[in-house]
């Protein structure tokens, strides 16, 4: 996937570009071949181990050195004149720091596979405009919540303003985190159709497995406790009650990711899986109460913006439980 993917970098309209390529440990010889080909043009990061999404990203922002940084995952393809239509389209925009792509599926193009993110009220999120077929219904430019962070672009002050990507998520949820953390600091994220992606989804971790499974169960609490207004965070274990009713509905009557899930893996082994993401996620509970504090005094729209976020840009626990 990952020739593909550079070729699409090198083939972009926007001529002022550096490519660079973060190899996180990969054994497959992948990174030495594209070395090889691209050379100079190409900046490649080599890491020991696997630092996960967020560690190799905050990695490449540093060595970045353009005022906007464009985020592509090794399983997404960029068609050529997308980087164009957002550098276009952020002139005289200086209050926005995100910009989300037109991303539809690879092997279904007719079908989206994000036009920026929606929130669940514990935290965890879905691609806004998931496995509908596109009829023109996301044709014009609109605000939205979060860019999806297989192919999106953060403006170079927005990221120096909040820090980048939270590495201890490693991977998973990192994308709302970095969004929602810009918005309460007074960033805009807008969706520009003409930046158009093709996006092979979960093709790493896969869409079912329990690596990803209990990355997201984890991260999303620290989600909640970092990013949700303070009575939407004590709701918050009512809303997860509520997704788990749905999901299980789901799983019994064989419909969406939990019927999936459960096909491949026992209820036991459902059970073991969330029992560890809780109590990894409280294990670093003091740490992200420290940051909610901290993202809190240096929180410039008021409270009322912020629950309307929430309220905006919500997604259906019957949404969430039902689609695969």
């Amino acid at each position: 996937m990952l020739d593909e993917s550079l070729a699409s970098l090198f083939a972009q309209t926007w001529t002022d570009l550096e490519v660079i390529l973060v190899d996180n440990a990969s054994s497959d010889g992948s990174a030495e071949r594209c070395r090889a080909r691209y050379g100079d043009r190409l900046v490649c990061l080599q890491n020991a181990r696997n630092e996960g999404f967020a560690r190799a990203n905050n990695q490449a922002f540093a060595v970045a050195t353009g005022e906007w940084v464009f985020l592509l995952n090794n399983d997404a393809v960029v068609a050529a004149e997308a980087i164009t239509e957002l550098m276009q389209f952020s002139v005289g925009r200086d209050d926005v720091g995100m910009l989300a792509c037109r991303i539809n599926c690879y092997d279904q193009p007719h079908v989206f596979d994000s036009v920026g993110l929606l929130i669940y009220p514990d935290g965890v999120c879905r691609p806004r405009g998931w496995q509908e077929k596109d009829l023109g219904q996301y044709d014009r430019s609109e605000q939205v919540l979060a860019p999806h962070g297989c192919a999106c672009a953060y403006r170079r002050r927005m990221l120096d303003d909040t820090g980048g990507f939270d590495a201890v998520y490693f991977c998973y949820l990192e994308d709302l985190d970095l969004g929602m953390r810009a918005q309460l600091a007074g960033w805009k994220c807008w969706y520009v159709p003409t930046a158009r992606v093709l996006h092979r989804k979960s093709a790493t971790a896969g869409n079912y497995s329990k690596f990803k499974a209990y990355h997201v169960e984890r991260n999303r609490i620290w989600n909640a406790v970092k990013l949700l207004p303070r009575f939407v965070l004590l709701m918050s274990p009512l809303f997860t009650l509520n997704r788990y009713l749905m999901q299980g509905y789901a799983a019994a009557t064989h419909a969406g990711l939990s019927a999936s899930f459960v096909k491949e893996y026992s209820w036991l082994q459902l059970a073991w899986l969330l029992l560890r993401a809780y109590l990894a996620a409280l294990w670093r509970l003091p740490g992200m109460l420290q940051k909610r504090r901290r993202l809190a005094r240096g929180r410039r729209i008021t409270t009322r913006e912020w629950y309307e976020l929430i309220s905006r840009y919500k997604l259906d626990a019957i949404e969430l439980a039902l689609k695969y």
